[in-house]
């Protein structure tokens, strides 16, 4: 007779949480706005205001401050240190700003690829491909300070080893290397369920019916069903996705067996909160939340394309995005949709917000 011990909250939360964490687990914050007035008295040019951020699994809380910063309308140098313990989790922040600063990509293009490879198991060939082109110039960046990150990021606090570590981590992103993300999933989440994995979408209604929904019902049942399922967080146009995210790749101390406890590579991360969390749950326009017949008529995936479209905007044109007024009809579609309706400027003509249109 085998008698298991039943896990308990803290342990299942745990255990799905993973040992490499890519995803926040709280929203994305502008982290000045935490300071009081009287703060930013203590700070000048010559002494900047240094935030340190421990683990915070993904740059959103990043991104936001510093596309915030001119709100604040502050002559002050604000450094932002990240320390994370993983270096595929590092890694991936350094690829996810190059995303962002990308000023090949098109607002939506960018928005689009960033939230792909941010959130989803498996990616579009085209992804893949713009992946694939960007590891040399990451490399370039690491080892002779090169390319547009070089003004932003400073890795000067990272050892030679540590340097090393990140080179390693880019260069098993390429398409040449194998990768089975849905078979390495699949184990994990056979891992966490054990006997309960016939049951698992009963499983998932309990966890989204009493926590997820409780917190955030913005986040669609089905979309986090889906990604419960197959890792697939934020739908791009109704794509297939043949390509696995080897960013989600990373390393964890297991059993080898005969070889004792060693590295293995595998998807160590996530299989319970979501990507949902960081960029898809606040925003500011209360639009965005509105609720018709008891419903949302805007998902997290909308609030996550508000979030990513209106960064770009405000780091670009130093005015915070406001949503155009939009129709009745437009209310279910997606973020995109209502974009059409351009608010008119003071001379009657279409507002210009220094954007290429994404209508």
């Amino acid at each position: 007779l085998v008698i298991r011990r039943m896990k308990t909250k803290v342990q299942q939360f745990m255990e799905g949480q993973g040992v490499v964490r890519m995803w926040a687990t709280c929203p994305s914050i502008d982290f000045l706005s935490l300071l009081a007035e009287s703060d930013f008295a203590k700070y000048s040019a010559s002494d900047p205001l240094e935030i340190l951020s421990v683990a915070p699994g993904d740059i959103g809380s990043v991104l936001t401050t510093m596309c915030r910063l001119r709100r604040h309308c502050r002559d002050i140098p604000v450094h932002i240190y990240v320390m994370e313990k993983h270096p595929e989790v590092l890694a991936r922040h350094v690829l996810l700003l190059y995303i962002f600063l990308d000023d090949d990509l098109g607002p939506r293009e960018c928005t689009e690829i960033f939230l792909e490879i941010f959130g989803n198991a498996a990616l579009r060939k085209q992804t893949s491909a713009y992946l694939n082109s960007k590891i040399d110039k990451l490399i370039r960046f690491v080892t002779d300070g090169e390319t547009k990150l070089a003004g932003v990021v400073d890795l000067s606090l990272l050892k030679s080893k540590e340097r090393d570590s990140l080179e390693q981590v880019w260069k098993s992103w390429r398409e040449s290397v194998p990768f089975d993300m849905a078979g390495l999933r699949d184990q994990r989440l056979r891992s966490y369920y054990e006997d309960r994995f016939d049951y698992r979408q009963n499983l998932v209604d309990w966890d989204y019916s009493m926590d997820v929904a409780t917190w955030a019902s913005v986040i669609h049942p089905k979309l986090y069903k889906q990604w419960r399922a197959d890792g697939t967080a934020f739908e791009i146009r109704e794509s297939r996705y043949p390509e696995p995210n080897r960013t989600l790749a990373s390393y964890a101390v297991g059993s080898g067996g005969r070889a004792g406890r060693q590295m293995k590579r595998g998807y160590w991360g996530d299989v319970v909160q979501s990507p949902y969390w960081s960029l898809g749950v606040l925003a500011e326009p209360r639009e965005l939340f509105v609720k018709k017949s008891m419903q949302h008529i805007k998902c997290c995936q909308h609030v996550a394309e508000f979030n990513l479209y209106s960064l770009i905007h405000e780091l670009r044109t130093g005015r915070p995005y406001r949503l155009p007024p939009e129709l009745p009809e437009d209310y279910g579609r997606s973020f995109w949709s209502g974009l059409a309706h351009r608010e008119p400027d003071a001379a009657g003509g279409p507002m210009e917000d220094g954007l290429d249109s994404l209508a």
